[in-house]
């Protein structure tokens, strides 16, 4: 069994069962026992864990992808270290990836592959606008959710694996399969990289294979460097022409023949997706025409047919063709073209009457959501205005939804990162100066108020400030009395009365040995607030000078044994000076070393038999 299963990281998260894992990580389904939500814990494989240049970018990494927000990018909640663990809280997907759908399956119809490319550009398009580059794009890091709903998963950390793995073996993170050339070359990527890398999985999804195998992987990678992948439609002959354009131009080899960014890539899909949903003229069927002599009566041979019905027959064809030529010239000459005229800004109402009185028709493509265009108003259209098309053509619409309500989450009584945390995680921007305040049952840096306040609708992104408490409010306490103690037991007494060492400065003194408080300002008892300062001077030295001084213990007046104990209290303390046992008529005599003034004690069975002043 698994010996992680059960572990409970940082007293939050707790790991219920193994999922799988690959080169840079084990991968686990947990819990969040603070939120109460399934999250999937990626612990990274001890040969990153030891190497700190590694571990650094690897934090780096983690943090800029946190900031993503997005539905179709797999959320980080959480990065951290317990133990000798490093490890990631991701957000939880139930589904599957896309290449358990493609091996089920084998190759996609082409409307399904679109839907799920779409997404995937959204989310590219996304990360690539925030500064942050996959560098590992393939179908085992897409999930597919019950719903449909594409989740690209593992933003930007490849990186970090990719920069901690080149010094030592010069290989490339990533399967090679998905690999961009300039990947393969060990040179710099960026957007162009995933943009190749996409156009591999929408190959895949088309075809059901890979365009490159090889025996090795330095062979497949050589493939993606010299070699054209195999014709698609020479696997898929179904698969549109258009889009078999699309995947080509994504696989260019040169970075700067391919798809300028995802939202170009998009762009052109959602144009294929439109063109195949859109209504094409009726394909007429035509009733065969047959020629030739009725059938011969039973018993009497068939006869050929005449030459004059074989050239009725051509005749005919020939006939049919024109028609359909003359009736395509004539709707050429009776539509006619048309400029598009401007839709965005308008309702979807009003654009639509506009096309239309332009002898264009209307369509809504998509309705997204958007905080600075009002609801039912038209954001863009394709083609754009001022364009030359056929009269009849369709014009897509994308319509705004208005700004999108989201449930702010409630975060009162969590620390103020873990409130950051999931606010952002769901879409709201958290004030930087949050405020300060006291209060008498939540513990100092946890969230004490926000507004607007948690389970309430509010525009997605809207800024939410939050109140930090300062802990309960400080109290009037007496100074405690520092004075002849060491400093060291004044700063453990100071914490412990919830009160801060000020100003430390050092005096010569002869009356207290070096590093002893010999003043404190307020004075022992005074009233402080706590959370305050005391300052407090402390002894240099040299201290009390030593001293020495003769005494004699006379023998007690009975015959019995005794013991006889000496104590000195003087500038060091209290200290036992002699002990010894006195025989019957024995005279104990010493000499005492003592430091600045003090007291003497002669005691004879624990009995004080004297006592006196030293000067």
């Amino acid at each position: 069994m698994d010996k992680m299963i059960g572990k409970i990281l940082e007293g939050r998260y707790e790991i219920i069962e193994a999922l799988g894992g690959g080169g840079m990580a084990r991968v686990y389904r947990g819990q969040d026992r603070l939120l109460h939500r399934y999250v999937t814990i990626k612990i990274l494989r001890e040969q990153f864990a030891s190497d700190g240049g590694f571990l650094t970018r690897f934090h780096k990494e983690a943090q800029a992808v946190a900031s993503l927000s997005h539905p179709n990018v797999v959320s980080i909640y959480d990065v951290g270290q317990e133990d000798g663990l490093h490890y990631l809280i991701m957000e939880y997907v139930e589904g599957r990836s896309l290449k358990e759908l493609i091996k089920e399956r084998g190759f996609l119809p082409a409307q399904e592959a679109i839907d799920i490319a779409l997404q995937i550009c959204d989310a590219l398009e996304h990360a690539h606008e925030n500064g942050v580059i996959h560098r590992d794009i393939k179908p085992h890091n897409i999930l597919i959710t019950r719903n449909g709903r594409v989740k690209v998963t593992d933003f930007g950390i490849a990186q970090a694996v990719n920069e901690a793995t080149m010094p030592y073996s010069g290989t490339m993170v990533g399967s090679v399969h998905y690999l961009a050339p300039e990947q393969a070359r060990g040179g710099i990527t960026g957007a162009a990289a995933d943009i190749y890398s996409f156009g591999i999985v929408l190959y895949e999804m088309l075809t059901g294979d890979l365009p490159f195998h090889g025996e090795t992987p330095v062979a497949v990678a050589i493939k993606h460097i010299q070699e054209s992948p195999r014709p698609l439609r020479e696997i898929n002959p179904g698969a549109p022409p258009a889009l078999e354009r699309i995947v080509l131009r994504a696989l260019e080899k040169e970075p700067e023949r391919r798809y300028s960014s995802a939202a170009a890539l998009r762009s052109e899909l959602l144009a294929v997706k439109n063109a195949l949903t859109e209504d094409t003229f009726a394909t007429q069927v035509l009733p065969a025409v047959e020629a030739g002599d009725p059938p011969a009566a039973q018993g009497r041979p068939r006869r050929r047919p005449r030459v004059w019905a074989w050239a009725l027959m051509i005749l005919l064809f020939l006939g049919l063709a024109a028609a359909g030529l003359w009736a395509g010239f004539r709707y050429y000459l009776l539509v006619g073209e048309t400029v598009v005229p401007p839709v965005v800004g308008l309702s979807e109402s009003q654009a639509m009457d506009r096309l239309a009185t332009a002898g264009l028709r209307g369509q809504v493509g998509s309705r997204q959501y958007n905080s600075e265009v009002p609801a039912g108003q038209v954001m863009a259209q394709d083609p754009g205005p001022g364009e030359q098309v056929r009269r009849g053509r369709v014009v897509i619409l994308t319509v705004s939804q208005g700004t999108r309500l989201v449930t702010v989450p409630p975060v009162i009584g969590l620390t103020e990162r873990d409130a950051r945390l999931r606010l952002e995680n769901e879409g709201f921007r958290v004030a930087a100066d949050s405020l300060k305040a006291y209060h008498p049952s939540i513990p100092a840096g946890s969230v004490v108020e926000q507004n607007p306040p948690g389970n309430s609708k509010q525009p997605e992104g809207t800024e939410v400030r939050l109140i930090i408490s300062k802990g309960p409010e400080p109290q009037l306490i007496p100074a405690p009395s520092l004075l002849g103690k060491t400093l060291a037991e004044a700063q453990q007494e100071l914490a412990a009365a919830k009160l801060q060492q000020g100003t430390l400065t050092y005096q010569r003194s002869e009356e207290q040995f070096p590093g002893i408080v010999i003043d404190q300002d307020p004075r022992p008892g005074a009233s402080v607030l706590q959370g305050s300062a005391v300052n407090l001077v402390v002894s240099q030295g040299p201290g009390p000078a030593r001293k020495q001084l003769g005494i004699t213990v006379p023998p007690a007046l009975d015959d019995r044994e005794h013991e006889i104990r000496i104590v000195v209290n003087d500038a060091r303390g209290s200290s036992e000076v002699l002990n010894k046992k006195q025989e019957p008529g024995q005279q104990i005599q010493a000499v005492i070393t003592y430091y600045g003034k003090g007291m003497l004690q002669v005691f004879r069975d624990g009995n004080l038999i004297y006592e006196r002043d030293l000067p």
